[in-house]
């Protein structure tokens, strides 16, 4: 990532992250039992905030300056539960990038290699507004 950005999220939950190449980005956590349900898997949301990351901070990479990105939609087809304990691991890719829109897949998988769940969503990309001149008319 580009820019010193706000703690938040990715640090309450443990993720850690590394770039693999333009528009690509790999983020894992150790799942411990603060991330698991009340029938004692890993929550559903960990494994959607964890895909999340890797897709948006995938964009996130290929924004040029003033730009900002955020998921406008995303879809996720759970296949296998984790336990605390597993390492799991997102790969988030862009699969296109147009001027206000932008297509990302992820997939995450545990420790063993086996897929758990897979996702799929857009982004909005959008450009930040410059400050009203304070000193103007």
């Amino acid at each position: 990532m580009k820019d010193k950005r706000r703690e938040g999220l990715v640090e309450l939950l443990g993720i850690g992250e590394e770039a693999l190449g333009p528009g690509r980005v790999r983020c894992w956590l150790q799942a411990a039992e603060q991330h698991q349900n009340i029938q004692g898997v890993i929550h559903g949301v960990v494994a959607v905030a964890l895909m999340d990351t890797a897709m948006g901070h995938a964009l996130d990479g290929l924004l040029e300056p003033g730009e900002f990105c955020s998921t406008t939609q995303i879809s996720i087809q759970f296949l296998r539960a984790a336990r605390p304990g597993e390492r799991l691991e997102a790969i988030g890719e862009v699969t296109r990038k147009g001027n206000r829109i932008a297509y990302l897949e992820g997939v995450c998988r545990n420790a063993a290699g086996e897929l758990m769940g897979r996702a799929q969503g857009t982004w909005y990309v959008g450009r930040v507004r410059a400050e009203p001149d304070e000193a103007g008319p």
